[in-house]
Parts: structure tokens; sequence; C-alpha cells
């Protein structure tokens, strides 16, 4: 039997409930009929019926299971069927529209591609965990001595021995010591000397990380300690590529360092980089002659990293760590200031110097993203109007509005997933150029590539970005009434749309305002760091950094090569001056060393004030262009025998002498070794352009030496052009002597400025998208109701209107929208700008100057984003006018 002749498309669960139940009474009243035929009473026949039936219950559940069944069938199939047909008019119909289209997907390939470049650099830098066995319980420990406000300091080799021996709550702890061109060790053996970049480690260090080695195995405690077999080896990954071909028998071998043989027992992973990517090669801390680094407690140049126990939070350790440095504190002098410490997540303390410039950045450019898919919700609801008498025909015809939503949004999300694939490819040489425009100032930087999460981040945007720049055209395209715009021939929508479109151009200017102001204000920012007197001039500097090796110049008389080098390089033809230091700027401040100013007084419990140290030659500041304010520079002649003599900073003198001139007084170095001070030098920002100058002091490194070496040449000419003669003019005194690194100082101001750089440069892009964006939104809504009004401007002008009248008709509206946008604008930018205020400089959030060039800029461009639809309307012929409609 046939149940239904007739059925609606979809059945709901309540349909086949009852269309069940209806059949089952059909089938049992059909029975008791036929029962009550033969002569069986209405009773018996009941159940008689039933009885025959069996389980009504059991019968009824299973067919509304089957016919769900075939009803879900019957709809995936129907949905599919749907969404094949939507998806080939969607294509079709953006096929027709070439110009729409084109526009829509680089809009949406500028939003997203940017979105994804960004967000692939801040999920590989501060949210993709590091490739380390549970790296949530890592945390970096530093020293604390709040009387100096030293709350990040380093350690002492002798204190991490007692941190870790008395250790409870965690699991390992070991340190590294570790300076990009400043540690390291000299091979010979194989080929051309070179110096290997190094981190000294303690013990502890590899079993905190627990990452294992690739080939070979890691050092063992009594590896890593004194008196022990300590003269071992373990490769970084690359150097053993580059410079072993990845040989596995190097494993056993004897490699010659500092002109001892150490032996290689082990290879580490490639995605093992910590402490530094730099690092090529991890020897034991221990192996440092106390020549050259006293263990002793106030000598404090290791770097700490702690694996908390499973369980343990940090503020647990932190407590168990001061209870530690408070007890050393108490037990030894040296530690008597140094009784705090300061614990933070590992993975922060590596990032969190650039994690607000990182989270800016994705709130700016998240904004670029919502104002192109406004741009687009724009161009779609022009198109929408355009396309409504079609529409319209589809609804006579029988179409829902629900199946007309769909459709729209359908060709909405083809868009934008299009857009999505093209923003794709943007990211892919965005995320590279980001990279690079960093110039290695981005920690983690080589872990940014587009993985997996980023196509999903990608994927997801696309979506989204089609819903926000569809949902809205879609929903006021169905509450046009087509029919009634069908008979009135099209004329009905446009007023109706009016509204919504001029919210979305208001919306625009608003995006594109906030933009701008975050713009001037990077742009400005980082104009004021341009201004910066750095204190040197960089231009034609040379620097070659290399380590004198005491084993072949003696641990007493190297200082005699290194003034042998230094008069052979000042020799050579091109340079016109030379001198070295221990550190060029930004490259290191030096090891702090402890002073007592004339006439200061220790109080119980504190210790004598602290600054940074560097080793300089004679015509060191001549050389870099530092003036000397006050006395002298070091002669060649301030040498060990000779009375011993300083130079320090201007800011060293205001600090500490208040004013006074402290030419010819006497500073006692770490308490005992009394020392003139002869000169007074500008300051030199030594840590990075930002940062105010410190208190800084200079040695002559020929009285109080370091055979860490920074020689620059200040030549007449191109300094890299004299790279060759500087070198050889070194090998021409020690021709086994290796060479770290060489640099420009030019190249030391870039790396200093890439981070500002950056920002500054991504944000002018940004905010150059918004205006450009903001203006096409202005034109667009001008020159769709000059298109629309047309009839009724050739009828003003019929009339009489003065075409002057007409422009200036148009350019009120769009002006008064653009008004609008930039005073929302501007309140939006005044609220977040306070999130910007830690990576600016010498700028205020809220800067006057920047806002009132903003509202300027914004005036001036939509002024003439008014222009050329206005013109147009000044023009409009009456009768064609009239014709047209």
């Amino acid at each position: 039997m046939k149940r239904q002749v007739f059925q609606f498309p979809w059945r709901s669960r309540n349909d086949i409930r009852h269309d069940v139940d209806e059949e089952l009474q059909f089938h049992i009243e059909s029975r008791e009929r036929a029962l009550v035929a033969t002569g069986m009473s209405a009773t018996e026949a009941h159940a008689t019926a039933l009885r025959e039936f069996g389980d009504v219950d059991d019968a009824r559940q299973y067919m509304r299971s089957i016919d769900g069944s075939i009803e879900n069938t019957r709809r995936r199939k129907d949905y599919f069927n749907d969404l094949a047909q939507d998806l080939r008019y969607a294509f079709r119909s953006l096929r027709a529209t070439p110009t729409f289209t084109i526009i829509a997907i680089l809009t949406l390939a500028i939003g997203i591609g940017a979105n994804t470049a960004i967000f692939s650099v801040v999920h590989s830098v501060l949210q993709k965990p590091l490739p380390f066995s549970h790296a949530e319980r890592l945390v970096r420990v530093w020293s604390a001595n709040a009387s100096a406000d030293l709350l990040k300091a380093s350690v002492s080799a002798v204190d991490l021995d007692d941190w870790r021996a008395q250790r409870q709550q965690i699991e390992d702890i070991g340190g590294w010591w570790y300076s990009e061109g400043a540690s390291g060790t000299d091979l010979i053996g194989h080929g051309a000397p070179q110096r290997v970049s190094t981190a000294f480690v303690s013990p502890g260090f590899f079993t905190t990380l627990q990452t294992g080695a690739i080939i070979g195995r890691l050092p063992r405690e009594e590896e890593m300690v004194r008196g022990g077999d300590d003269r071992v080896v373990v490769l970084s990954f690359g150097y053993w590529q580059r410079n072993f071909g990845g040989d596995t028998t190097i494993v056993g071998t004897r490699l010659t360092l500092n002109g001892e043989p150490f032996r290689v027992i082990g290879v580490m992973p490639a995605s093992f980089a910590f402490p530094a990517t730099g690092v090529e090669a991890y020897v034991p801390f221990s192996t440092i002659p106390d020549a050259a680094t006293p263990r002793i407690r106030p000598v404090r140049i290791m770097d700490v990293v702690a694996r908390l126990k499973a369980n343990v939070s940090i503020d647990q350790a932190r407590a168990e760590m001061s209870v530690i440095t408070k007890r050393l504190a108490a037990q030894y002098p040296q530690d008597a200031a140094w009784g705090g410490v300061t614990l933070m997540p590992l993975q922060e303390a590596i990032t969190g110097s650039v994690q607000e410039a990182l989270f800016v950045l994705l709130g700016a450019v998240t904004f670029v993203l919502l104002m192109a898919c406004v741009n687009v919700a724009s161009l779609t609801l022009a198109r929408s109007a355009a396309r409504e008498r079609e529409l319209a025909i589809r609804v006579s015809i029988g179409a829902t509005g629900g199946r007309l939503f769909r459709q729209l949004i359908t060709e909405s999300l083809v868009l934008s997933v299009i857009g999505g694939m093209a923003g794709y490819v943007v990211a892919l040489f965005g995320t590279r150029g980001l990279v690079q425009l960093s110039a290695g100032q981005l920690p983690r930087s080589e872990e940014v590539h587009l993985d997996s999460s980023v196509l999903l981040f990608v994927l997801g945007v696309s979506l989204l970005s089609g819903l926000l720049f569809g949902l809205a055209p879609a929903i006021r395209t169905m509450s046009v009434n087509l029919q009634g715009m069908l008979r009135a021939s099209g004329r009905t929508s446009t007023r109706a749309a009016g509204t919504f479109r001029n919210a979305l151009v208001v919306i625009q200017v608003a995006f594109a305002v906030v933009l701008s102001v975050g713009s001037g204000l990077m742009t400005r920012s980082f104009n004021q760091l341009l201004q910066v007197n750095a204190g040197f001039k960089p231009d034609h500097l040379l620097a070659v950094n290399f380590t004198i090796n005491t084993d072949r110049h003696g641990d007493t008389t190297w200082q005699h090569y290194y003034s042998d080098v230094i008069a052979h390089v000042r020799a050579v033809p091109g340079v016109a001056q030379a001198g070295a230091a221990q550190y060029a700027p930004f490259r290191g401040m030096g090891e702090r060393n402890a002073f007592l100013p004339p006439g200061f007084v220790v109080r119980p419990g504190e210790e004598m004030p602290q600054v940074p140290t560097q080793r300089v030659s004679d015509g060191y500041f001549r050389t870099i262009g530092t003036p000397v304010l006050r006395g002298r520079e070091f002669l060649a002649t301030d040498r060990v025998g000779a009375p011993f003599v300083i130079v320090v900073n201007e800011a060293f003198a205001k600090k500490y002498f208040a004013g006074a001139d402290p030419l010819g007084k006497a500073v006692a170095i770490g308490g005992r070794v009394s020392a003139q001070i002869v000169g007074v030098v500008g300051d030199i920002r030594q840590s990075s352009i930002a940062d105010e100058a410190q208190p800084l002091m200079y040695l002559s490194n020929l009285q109080n030496g370091r055979v860490k070496v920074t020689l620059v040449s200040r030549t007449s000419s191109d300094p890299l052009k004299m790279v060759n003669s500087i070198r050889n003019a070194i090998w021409a005194v020690d021709r086994d002597q290796t060479i770290t690194s060489i640099f420009t100082f030019d190249d030391v101001m870039n790396e200093s400025l890439a981070r500002p750089r950056m920002i500054a440069v991504l944000f002018s892009a940004f905010g150059v998208v918004g205006i450009v964006l903001g203006v096409l939104g202005i034109y667009g809504v001008l020159a769709f109701l000059v298109a629309q009004r047309k009839r009724e401007i050739g009828v003003r002008i019929a009339l009489g209107a003065h075409g002057s009248r007409v422009m200036l008709m148009v350019m009120q509206r769009g002006l008064l929208l653009a008004s609008v946008g930039v005073v929302a604008g501007i309140t939006v930018a005044l609220i977040l700008s306070q999130f910007v205020k830690a990576i600016l400089y010498g700028v205020t959030p809220t800067d006057p100057s920047t806002y009132g060039a903003v509202v300027l800029l914004f005036v001036v461009v939509a002024a003439l984003a008014t222009l050329i639809p206005a013109r147009r309307a000044a023009r409009v012929d009456p009768l064609v006018a009239m014709q047209g409609e």
C-alpha cells in the first residue's frame, strides 16, 4: 500500500512518528474489519488483530528507525546535490563579474595574507612549545640583589653548585656561559685554524633540558667537574654537518681545542639550538682555568636553567630558592647582598622582549582583515543591489528566501576560500620578509614557517571572513521586497540599502584612522630612535673580533702581541685610525666590577657599587668618534708597571660625583686597588640604541687585560673593501690567529634598529592599506549614490540647480561620512593606544601632533575621494538621465 500520495521534501521527527503511527493503525484496523466480517465481535477482532500483529511497540520503534535513516540519507543527498548546484552557480556568477571578483580576491588576499604572516610569527615564537620534554616545567633562574636593583643577574659557578646540592622542589638545575663572539675555542689540526663558537656548560645542563644526543652520548657527571676526565666536547648538529660532513665516526676522535686534545663524545640533534642558534660546540665549564675566570662567588657570569619536579609550581620553587639564597647570603660574606632570586618560565624568558610588540602587530593586522571584510561587504552589497532583479525573478518562479540566502552565503564562502588561497601565497613571502626584516633580533626565528597550525588558521580565517562580509549583505537582500521591487522596475531598494552602505563606509574610515594613528606613532618613535646620539660615529668603522691564545702568546706576555696587532693594522694603507675594545657597542656590556668612590661608605649587609667595565686600547675613543669631555683617553704608556688609571663615562661622573669634577680622583677597584680617573668620555649606548647610557668604567687592556678583542679600524674608503688587508695584517703577526667575526659598525646600528624598524615598516604598510581602503569606500558609496540618483540629479539640474551646488551636495555627503568615521576612529585609537606604550620611544601614546596629522590627512583624502563622484554628478545631462529612465 502507498502511505502517501504527496509528501513535503523533508520530514521532521514528528512527521515520521505521526506517519508510522498512522500506518500501524491502518494495518491493525484493516485486520479488525476483516475479522469482524467473518462474524467475530469487535472486541475479539481487536484482540486477535493485536495478537496476530505481534509486538506493536517494537514494530513502531523499528519503523521509526528505518524511516529516520532513509530520511537522513535523502537529506544528505539533497544537501550535497544543492551544495554542488550552489557551488557551480557561485563560480559562474563570479566569472560573470570579473572586475568585482578580482578586486575582492586581492583585497582578501592582502587581509588574510598579512594576518597569516603575523600569526605564523606569533605562533612559532610565542605559542609553539619549546623543543624539550615537558618544556612547561623549565624555568630561568637569576641571582637578585635588590639593593643594587639587579633582579636578573648572572650566577657564580660556586653558588650554582650550592643551589644544585640543596634543591628539593627542583628536579635538576644547570648553567652555561655563552656570549656571541666572545665564548669560543680555537680549533687547529682540521684545515685552517678556526674559532668554534662554544657554550661552556655545568653539570645539570643536559639533564635539565632532557635532550639526548643524536649520535654518541652526553657527558657524565664526573666528566663535567674539575679532577675528572672533563676534556670532552659535544658538537651541534649544524657544525657537525658543515665541518665534518655528517661523519658518524667523528665520535671518539680527538679535536685540538685551545691547544689541548678534547674527545668528541656526541652530536646534538638538529632541533637543539640552545642557548642560541650560533652555538657550535658544548664544553664543560670546568675546563676554563682560574686565570681566565676564577671560580669565586663574586664572579657571576653563568646563565641558569632549572626543571621543576612534576606537580611543583613555580611559586613553590621560588620559595625554596629564596630560602637557599638567603642561607648562602648569611653564610658567605661575598653573597651578603645576594639573598634574592628571580624565576621565570623559560619560554617567557626567551620571548618576553618581543611579546608585547608581536601582540600589538597581531592586533593591528586584525584591523587590516576587518577593513578588507568591510570593503568586500560593501562591494558585495553593491553587487547584490545590481542583482536584485535577478533574485526577484528567482523568487517569482518558486525559490524560497532560505534557498537564496544559502546561495549568497555560498558565493561569499567560495570567494573567501579563493582569497584565502591567494592570502597563503602572500603569507609565504610575507613570513620570509618578516624574518629578514627582523635581522636576527627575533627569538626562535629559525622556527618560523607555515605549518599545519597555520594552514588551519588560514582556513578558519577564510571561512570567518566569508561569513563576515557575506552575512550582512545576504540578510539585507532577503529583507528587500524582491517581488515588489520587480513590479517597481528596480527603483525601490536604493534608499533601503543606503543606511547600511553608509555604515560600512564609516566603519572603514574608523578602522583606517586607527591604523593610521598606529602608523604615525610607530614612525615617529622610529624617527626618534634615528635621532639618538649613540655616542660614536658608525660610518667607515670595521670591526674584527678575535680571542688571543695565551698558550701561544703567554699568560703574562700576550699584551705585547695585542699591541703589535694594533700597530700592524694602523700601518695598513687606507686605515686612518685603529683601536680595540673588549665589546663593540650593542655586542656586550663587559663584566661588572665593584668599586669604592671617594667618601663612599658601605653599610652592613650591602655591597660596594658595581658597574660594567670595558677593557680598551689607546686611541679607541678617537677611532670610534666618542668625544673626550675632560682629561684624556688611554695612552700606549698606560700599561703594567705604570700608575693604574681609569676612564669613566659621563653617566658615571654624574651618578657617583654629583656634578663635581672627577678628574684626578681615585676610586678603589674591588675595594683594594686604587685607580686614578684620568678622563671622562661621552656616553656610549652600549646595550642598545633604545636604552639610556649606563655608568661605565674603562680600563686599559695593557694594565688589566682580557683576551677577547674587538679591533676597530676607521677606514678612508668602503670598510668592507679593507677586510683582506686588515686580516692579513693580523696574520702577519700570528698566522694561526683565528677570526671570530668581521662586521661594520653600520651593521651594528642596523641590528639595533631592526626590531623597531620592522614594527614601523609594518604599521606604515597597514596604515597605507587602511587609507586606500577608506578612500575606496568613500568613493564607492558616492559613485553608487550618483549612479542610483542620476534621474533625481537630472531633475534638479533641469529645474535650475547649478553644477557647483550639486557638487557641494555630493561632497557634503562624503565628508559627513568621513567625519563620523574619523571621530569614531580617533576615539578607538585613544583607547587602544595604551597597549603600544611599551614599544614606543620618545613619543607618548596620545601624541597630539600625530592625531592632528591623521585628522588632517583624512580630511584631505576624503575631499579627494568625493571630488570625482561630485564632478560626475555636476555633469549629468538632464535629458540623457530622463531618457535613461
